[in-house]
């Protein structure tokens, strides 16, 4: 049991997620899944009583009995990808290869108040972004330059989205050249 993993990242080879694998990590807060997973084994994620964020992959063949049980912060909505054909933005952000290219272009075609929509969980697209393992500080920058107002957002648990990103693994952060993540953040900001 994996007791202190929060977020998850895996190979984008992968193609199988084996018999309760994350069973009973409570932490685990996202999880993105690469595009090559085909099956996920029973009870992969049983209990996993802190995850809020999973981003399945559209060729899934198989979930087995029972993977998403006791994840009581995970709607149901998130699961079955609701957020991907009703909140555009959410699967954007959501993608592994998100960058500000396609965070400006998304914004281009559809308008900025596609793109800030909230979910039922009172979770915006920002929020998604934050806990993507694939982040980089450009797309970050690219959405807050568009819509700084996201960022004060709180989801349902009342999490702002730069409290998701200082909780998750930070592969773009430069301590030399801020003094604080908050600084960062709030650098970014128009």
């Amino acid at each position: 049991m994996c007791v202190s993993l929060r977020f998850i990242r895996l190979s984008t080879n992968l193609e199988y997620i084996g018999v309760a694998a994350f069973r009973d990590c409570e932490l685990i807060e996202a999880v993105f899944l690469p595009p090559t997973i085909i099956s996920i084994g029973y009870e992969a994620f049983y209990q996993c009583k802190s995850l809020r964020f999973i981003k399945m992959p559209d060729a899934m063949d198989h979930i087995g009995f029972d993977v998403f049980q006791k994840c009581d912060l995970l709607s149901s909505t998130v699961r079955n990808n609701r957020d991907d054909n009703d909140l555009p933005m959410h699967k954007v952000c959501y993608s592994t290869s998100v960058n500000p290219q396609m965070i400006n272009e998304y914004i281009d075609t559809h308008g900025i108040e596609r793109g800030t929509e909230v979910n039922d969980q009172q979770t915006t697209a920002l929020h998604i972004l934050c806990v993507n393992p694939h982040v980089t500080g450009d797309a970050i920058r690219a959405y807050l330059q568009l819509a700084a107002e996201a960022a004060e957002q709180q989801d349902s648990v009342g999490m702002t989205p730069f409290q998701y990103l200082c909780r998750n693994y930070i592969t773009f952060f430069d301590e030399r050249n801020f003094s604080s993540m908050a600084a960062w953040w709030y650098g970014c900001m128009p």
